[in-house]
């Protein structure tokens, strides 16, 4: 549980999460902040309003109510220093200074998969997203997402009939649910997950709340999953959180056209993500022990889909000497296996993409590829 001085340390004018963890690493505590002196406040902050919050502790009304609430509700507190703190989000460069979950989940032990999308999903965003989390239960998974409509809120919906665990990171405070239609979905999700959020109550929603919240999604992940997305939106702003934060990041491909898998195909083919075709890759991947005797099935596409899978087909000859050449060699960046394959670069690429399409090889991080 955070104390009156964590919670009031979140709270200073001008402190941001980077300037406050570059503080935290020169005082002893926040408690000590609060009890320095002008003159040696004065080394440290060159704005005289930081300095006039420190010493007047202005924001100390708000955080003992803030305090009342967190009590009252039953809800968890953590301090970006107490040991509790989710790891994930510890390793990122601006992680909430305060974060305060809703629910009896934990987050120890598990894989953190996030899936996020649209909220104007199609009924086949919608299937594929039950068909995703139905099978990410074989990996032992925690779903993240953010209670939204469409892609969000499916994802929670699919989690909680599978009886997999799953938690809601929020725009806004935890005294108030948005959409508020989401209000009984989001209390069923409190048993076994929870509601995230590093607001303080009162706080609404806002143009500036979502970017934040979405930086939670993707920094508390060990994996990020697009599943439909416009070329513009919160689903790309949380993909390439998670590509600065070195999180894996998969997109299921759409026919081209389709306004919503314009995001997906894009973060494809620009290598912000990986193919998700069968779910081999993320197991693969992630090195995610998978259940014994477990079959992971390729994902179902629609008439027409950008992605065939037909492992009985005969590779053409290059192609078989690509794929051979991984098998016995190993996996290889991409420089290595032109000089290997004596294929030039660009041919490679545009071999290697259609290979990854069908489900033969998979990229990794630093244009990387192994073998399946």
């Amino acid at each position: 549980m955070v104390n009156i001085y964590e919670l009031a340390f979140s709270k200073i004018y001008g402190i941001g999460a980077k300037t406050a963890l570059d503080l935290l690493n020169k005082i002893p505590s926040p408690e000590d902040l609060f009890a320095m002196k002008r003159k040696d406040l004065q080394t440290i902050f060159s704005k005289e309003r930081t300095i006039q919050d420190i010493l007047n502790k202005t924001m100390f009304h708000q955080c003992e109510r803030e305090l009342n609430f967190l009590e009252k509700n039953n809800i968890r507190s953590y301090f970006v220093t107490h040991s509790s703190y989710p790891k994930n989000l510890k390793n990122i460069p601006d992680p909430p200074i305060c974060l305060f979950v809703d629910g009896k989940g934990e987050f120890d032990n598990k894989h953190i998969v996030s899936i996020v999308g649209s909220r104007m999903a199609t009924p086949y965003g919608q299937a594929m997203t039950e068909q995703i989390v139905q099978e990410l239960k074989k990996l032992d998974v925690i779903i993240i997402s953010g209670l939204a409509f469409g892609i969000d809120s499916a994802s929670h919906r699919a989690a909680l009939k599978n009886d997999i665990p799953t938690f809601a990171v929020l725009g806004h405070g935890l005294d108030r649910i948005y959409p508020s239609q989401h209000y009984t979905l989001a209390q069923s999700m409190k048993e076994r997950g929870g509601l995230i959020s590093e607001f303080f109550t009162g706080t609404n929603v806002s143009p500036y709340t979502f970017p934040q919240r979405n930086r939670i999604i993707a920094g508390i992940s060990d994996l990020v999953i697009v599943v439909e997305a416009a070329k513009k939106g919160g689903a790309l702003i949380t993909a390439r959180l998670a590509n600065d934060y070195n999180r894996e990041v998969f997109a299921l491909p759409g026919r081209v056209g389709d306004k919503y898998s314009e995001g997906c195909n894009f973060l494809i083919y620009s290598s912000r993500a990986h193919i998700l075709s069968s779910f081999k890759n993320i197991s693969s991947l992630m090195s995610w022990e998978e259940e014994e005797k477990m079959v992971f099935e390729p994902i179902a596409t629609q008439e027409n889909n950008i992605i065939t899978i037909d492992k009985s087909s005969t590779l053409p000859d290059k192609q078989k000497n690509i794929y051979t050449t991984l098998i016995n060699k190993g996996e290889m960046d991409i420089d290595t296996l032109a000089l290997e394959c004596k294929i030039s670069i660009n041919e490679l690429s545009a071999l290697l993409l259609e290979m990854e399409l069908e489900d033969y090889v998979l990229s990794k991080p630093g244009k990387i590829y192994k073998a399946l």
